[in-house]
């Protein structure tokens, strides 16, 4: 049957893009040629990849990328597929339905590869290769073109799905085709062990290059539907002069700027912290991958040292990017805020690079939606003039969380990166976006242990690819250090151990490379010390009580609690007994919709944040974890459910955390004038010998959200031995005596 009685698009009830319909083969060329353009172009580093799998010229790279291409949707000769719709110059049009079991025609694709294209080697490129060894190849691309919609294409028996005259259609247009590419060949390198590691490692990032080129094939307004029969090379030509076009869809690769010194990115930084003094030292000229575990205490300038060292790698050509995760929501939306005023300084004055902000509730954030260019997305689109030059962001990456992770620079949470080493559908396009990135995480004490372990699969994925991944925490264990250098030393498929550290090794960087393991103490400024002392409370009622007295005082309190539950309790608790009045009570957890959460966020930083005043006199937070982790607050006194040492050491590190004065104004130096710092912790009455619901009898909620009831004891126990959290002195003492 003729290859012209396909369909591949349809109308769809659009009012323009075209004819009522537009031929498979047509839509086949059309993909193959955004393919073409894109190796040509090296977009997102496809020619780089095909370079490593053996074709160094260019041209046949193009050619050999295009060709595979018009394999990636056979599965819509199907007859299956091709009746979903009709038209009278179809040769189904009157013909009645039949019943099919539905399967995706990306399946249909492979499926049919492997019951009937793989015996035809006619349509195998030339090669010294046998026929068998051929086979074999074709058979390592057939998933990676026909599962070009988001996951690898299932392997089924064969079914009806297609009838004879259906196969001859797909055969007879494969055949035709393959004269419009003359430069392919199958490299024998493919069918050795070698070269089958090496496809399987740059497989992932081929098949999104195939995704992002059959998204581009298929906007009618490039490809405008075509139901016109002509010779096939003859359409082909065509479809490159579209596809030229077609391509300026994709953001151009921004340049990244030399790094000059710490000012290039912070000029207000006039004298850096040891921990940025050590990111500016640090010898980061080795070949492949790196792993850096910045360890320090709140105040050290964590975030700025990680990106001292990110643009540093980036302007050694070590990478072109960065995704900064982290754990909330709630914290990307600061950093984002942060970063908006950072991120241009990493590339040149003339580039235009593009900051996303990836998070499920993005689209709720009002600056991220400000940043995003307005005009419709076309070869040329530019900046809308009422918006700074410096804030715009892509359309084409902020139209999809799968894409999110394209753009240069990304801040979001943490598991939008996790999802590319998880099974979630076009897993493949996020591990694009983070080729050839920086990986920072912050915060990763704060994963519990489901999201370490994947954060560890994270790491592994970056270290194979040849990337850098930077991580930040206030406090790690050496169990957990253990982890994330053996997750690296993996990737890298090397040997390497994480040393054994003491109790006073604190603050401390770590750096591993492929060859070495570099790791060093970092100094502490004296006004990073601190010692908050612990006190102990065994009842809401007392609680209730501390806040009261806090309140006559004149100073502002928070409230830790573990549930959202228990938060609301209490806030409703505090309003009916009019110790506090309403207008100076407020309720923070994560689950208020998302326009009254970014409101209330807004209105805890002009509260407890660090340039508040006489304002925060006798205010309140009932607050959950939302509070512990990235925002920049300062509170009189707090109080804590027990919770694992090392969250209450971030709790801990919102306590009297700027120095003031005595009415609560922030002084630029000498000492706090306030009372001395101590976190007040609600916990069960001490027991040296716990019954087994010693934590769910007196705290039922606290005992779900961390189910460890151990560790919650050990935490107990050690904080009651100490009575100070002393940091950095204690630091490794507290983790380790709860997690080693």
């Amino acid at each position: 049957m003729s290859i012209y009685h396909y369909w591949g698009k349809s109308r769809r009830g659009e009012t323009d893009g075209g004819d009522d319909y537009h031929l498979l083969c047509w839509h086949s060329l059309d993909v193959a040629a955004v393919g073409y353009w894109m190796v040509i172009n090296n977009i997102y580093f496809i020619d780089h990849y095909l370079k490593k799998l053996g074709i160094q010229d260019k041209e046949q790279a193009a050619q050999f990328f295009a060709w595979i291409l018009c394999w990636h949707d056979i599965g819509k000769f199907a007859h299956s597929f091709q009746q979903l719709y009709r038209h009278e110059a179809l040769n189904i049009f009157n013909e009645p339905a039949r019943h099919y079991e539905k399967i995706a025609h990306t399946t249909l694709g492979y499926m049919l590869w492997n019951s009937w294209l793989s015996e035809c080697p006619e349509l195998f490129p030339p090669s010294s290769l046998s026929v068998r060894k051929s086979k074999r190849v074709m058979a390592l691309w057939m998933p990676v073109t026909t599962g070009h919609h988001g996951r690898p294409p299932e392997a089924i028996q064969e079914l009806d799905h297609f009838r004879q005259q259906d196969k001859d259609a797909a055969r007879d247009f494969l055949l035709r085709i393959k004269a419009l590419f003359p430069l392919i060949t199958l490299p024998e390198a493919w069918d050795e062990d070698e070269g089958i590691d090496q496809f399987q490692q740059l497989s992932w990032f081929i098949s999104a290059a195939v995704v992002l080129a059959d998204w581009t094939g298929s906007a009618s307004r490039y490809f405008p539907r075509t139901a016109e029969k002509m010779p096939v090379d003859t359409y082909w030509q065509q479809a490159l002069a579209k596809a030229q076009t077609a391509i300026t869809l994709f953001p151009s690769a921004a340049n990244v700027s030399a790094f000059t010194g710490i000012e290039t990115l912070f000029p207000f930084i006039q004298h850096p912290t040891p921990l940025q003094q050590k990111a500016l030292e640090l010898d980061i000229n080795v070949d492949g991958a790196q792993l850096f575990i910045l360890e320090d205490v709140t105040g050290a300038g964590k975030t700025e040292a990680a990106l001292i060292l990110a643009h540093r790698l980036m302007a050694a050509g070590k990478a072109q990017g960065l995704y900064f995760g982290l754990p909330t929501m709630a914290t990307a939306n600061a950093m984002f805020e942060r970063m908006a005023n950072t991120w241009l300084a990493l590339y040149q004055p003339d580039s235009r690079p593009s900051l996303i902000l990836a998070h499920s509730a993005r689209r709720l954030m009002d600056r991220f939606n400000q940043s995003i260019w307005s005009v419709t997305l076309s070869g040329t689109e530019e900046p809308d003039e009422a918006q700074p030059y410096s804030q715009g962001c892509a359309a084409w990456f902020a139209d999809s969380n799968k894409k999110a992770l394209l753009a240069e620079v990304g801040v979001g949470t943490l598991d939008q990166a996790m999802m590319a080493v998880m099974p979630f559908k076009h897993n493949n396009l996020r591990l694009l976006g983070l080729s050839n990135k920086i990986l920072l995480a912050d915060e990763i004490h704060a994963c519990d242990a489901w999201m370490s372990r994947i954060l560890e699969g994270l790491i592994e994925r970056q270290a194979s690819n040849g990337n850098a991944t930077i991580l930040l925490s206030a406090t790690l264990s050496q169990q957990q250090r253990d982890k994330l250098v053996a997750a690296f030393s993996r990737g890298v498929r090397r040997s390497v151990q994480a040393p054994l550290l003491g109790h006073d090794d604190y603050p401390w960087l770590t750096q591993v490379t492929q060859t070495e393991l570099i790791s060093q103490r970092v100094d502490t400024r004296k006004e990073v010390e601190r010692s908050v002392d612990i006190g102990w409370l065994h009842s809401e009622e007392s609680c209730l009580e501390r806040i009261g007295e806090a309140v006559e005082k004149g100073n502002c309190i928070a409230w830790i609690r573990n549930s959202v539950d228990d938060a609301i309790r209490i806030y409703r608790q505090l309003q009916l007994s009019k110790v506090v009045a309403t207008e100076n009570l407020l309720l923070f957890h994560s689950r208020f919709a998302f326009h009254d959460r970014q409101r209330i966020e807004s209105q805890t930083l002009n509260l407890f944040g660090k340039q508040s005043g006489a304002q925060r006199a006798g205010k309140v937070i009932i607050a959950t974890q939302v509070i512990e982790q990235s925002l920049d607050i300062d509170c009189d006194e707090m109080i804590s459910d027990l919770a694992p040492v090392d969250l209450l050491i971030q709790r801990a590190g919102r306590l009297q955390r700027h120095i003031r004065d005595r009415n609560g104004l922030v002084k630029k130096s000498g000492q706090d004038e306030r009372e001395t710092p101590v976190l007040r912790i609600l916990a069960p009455e001490w027991d040296d010998a716990p019954r087994e619901n010693w934590l769910s009898s007196a705290m039922r909620n606290s005992a779900y959200v961390y189910p460890d009831h151990g560790r919650m004891w050990l935490t107990q126990r050690i904080l009651r031995e100490q009575g100070t959290i002393r940091m950095p002195q204690s630091a490794r003492l507290l983790i380790e005596s709860v997690y080693g």
